[in-house]
């Protein structure tokens, strides 16, 4: 166990903001400069085929990983792309699934907007106030 691996470990303990490798790789990076991707990838390697880690595929740009293995499903915002958990079981299995398939995995995630980016107004938008005759209509 090298100091880098621990130090991956533990930024990996707990967290529950689906970094992905290279936001890991940018925070150790910082204690450790002489540090390669390839030492936070070959350990986020290492933990997935260990199952102590899941990758999370719901961002499109980049794999996140979860520390987090208790079932359960995703949230992701599509504007500031925060992940949250959200405790969810399996959804029932669609009729006609193939006689003898047996199901290991499941993934549900949902996409929308966040309760901080809701309170935003959108890029170059005005704010439309109502004015006392619409309000009456």
């Amino acid at each position: 166990m090298t100091p880098q691996r621990a130090a991956i470990l533990r930024l990996l303990d707990g967290n529950k903001r689906h970094p992905s490798a290279e936001d890991i790789y940018a925070r150790i990076k910082r204690k450790f400069s002489g540090m390669s991707f390839a030492t936070v990838y070959n350990t986020l390697q290492s933990l997935l085929s260990a199952g102590k880690l899941a990758e999370v595929r719901i961002d499109s740009k980049r794999s996140r990983f979860d520390p987090g293995l208790k079932p359960h499903s995703h949230l992701m915002c599509v504007h500031c792309g925060a992940i949250l958990d959200l405790p969810l079981s399996r959804p029932p299995l669609p009729a006609g699934k193939p006689a003898g398939f047996r199901v290991l995995r499941c993934n549900v995630e949902f996409y929308g907007v966040c309760r901080d980016c809701g309170r935003k107004p959108a890029a170059g938008a005005k704010r439309r106030t109502i004015c006392a005759t619409e309000k009456k209509k």
